[in-house]
């Protein structure tokens, strides 16, 4: 059985691919958390499983699991993204005391915790934890139409709006670049930083909002490129997956895990001049880099299937 507390393609391919009964209980508002709680509880005891995947985020749906897993056979197995912390305070709040609290907890208490990469997993180990490093599987995309853009080169920026991208920067190299036929989309909830930001930006920077995802997806395979950025590190970004599955020529940030897993994408510096010459270097050589995504793909498809024969064999230990 897997339960996610919200919608994550991660989650879904996983979930998919061990053939696990799926519970999403994505849920909205102030009483989110109570609900979702009791709602997680009454799926515990009407179904009683035996092997039990979570998703984290949410940490409390990860904690209220690893207690579950105290009182019962139940073998807890969270899917851990990167609710790390990772050069963010470890205190200064009961919200934050509360949240490392939780945060060791479910490392030391969880049968097997997922990470994406090498470096979270020496994190799970230094709590006492039991890793196992396996990235997104590539995701399955069928697009259903080809969608006319405005650009003669488009590209497009896969966004949440987070605090972690440099979205600003981003806009600021467009502007340098000063390429009129080139337009770049922005999907995300741009009102998250500035209600009034298409009006602030060149005709050719198109904020999509958010999209539905077989609409998503068709964009993602009508444009000639794409960018992901973060500034975080030990980050992967579900943009760069979804970029290689679509084979587009793929602008990242600058990363120690982002270059080491998807060589053959471009690197940039996030800041204004480092994403312009991003944008340069992908308009120069598209042919280049689309041939050395495709080739991507092929490598990433086999190390994830490896991986993933590694995790059955892990569980299998487990159960």
């Amino acid at each position: 059985m897997w339960i996610a507390w919200e919608t994550q393609r991660r989650s879904l391919e996983l979930a998919r691919q061990l053939g696990c009964v799926l519970y999403i209980i994505d849920l909205s508002g102030w009483l989110r958390y109570p609900i979702s709680i009791f709602k997680t509880i009454c799926i515990f005891f009407k179904n009683k499983p035996k092997l039990l995947f979570v998703q984290n985020p949410s940490m409390i749906l990860a904690a209220l699991s690893c207690v579950y897993g105290m009182i019962s056979d139940t073998v807890i197995i969270v899917d851990r993204h990167t609710t790390f912390r990772l050069n963010k305070p470890h205190s200064g709040s009961f919200r934050i005391w509360l949240f490392m609290k939780l945060h060791y907890f479910t490392l030391k208490r969880a049968d097997l915790t997922i990470v994406t990469n090498d470096f979270l997993a020496q994190l799970v180990r230094k709590a006492e934890g039991r890793p196992f490093v396996l990235p997104d599987k590539l995701p399955e995309l069928t697009p259903r139409q080809s969608i006319k853009l405005k650009g003669r080169i488009n590209i497009l920026m896969i966004s949440s709006f987070g605090l972690d991208e440099p979205v600003y920067e981003v806009i600021d190299a467009i502007k340098k670049l000063g390429r009129d036929d080139v337009y770049l989309y922005i999907t995300g909830n741009y009102k998250k930083l500035d209600v009034n930001l298409p009006t602030k930006t060149p005709t050719n920077i198109i904020f999509t909002g958010f999209i539905p995802e077989q609409q998503f997806i068709d964009m993602l395979f009508s444009v000639d490129a794409v960018m992901a950025l973060t500034t975080s590190d030990y980050c992967m970004l579900c943009g760069c997956y979804e970029a290689v599955s679509a084979n587009k020529p793929l602008i990242t940030s600058d990363k120690t895990v982002l270059r080491e897993y998807f060589n053959g994408a471009v690197f940039v510096d996030n800041n204004s001049q480092g994403i312009e010459n991003g944008f340069r270097s992908v308009l120069k050589n598209l042919e280049k880099y689309k041939s050395k995504i495709i080739f991507l793909r092929k490598r990433l498809t086999l190390r994830w299937d490896r991986l993933y024969r590694n995790l059955e064999r892990e569980i299998l230990k487990l159960s």
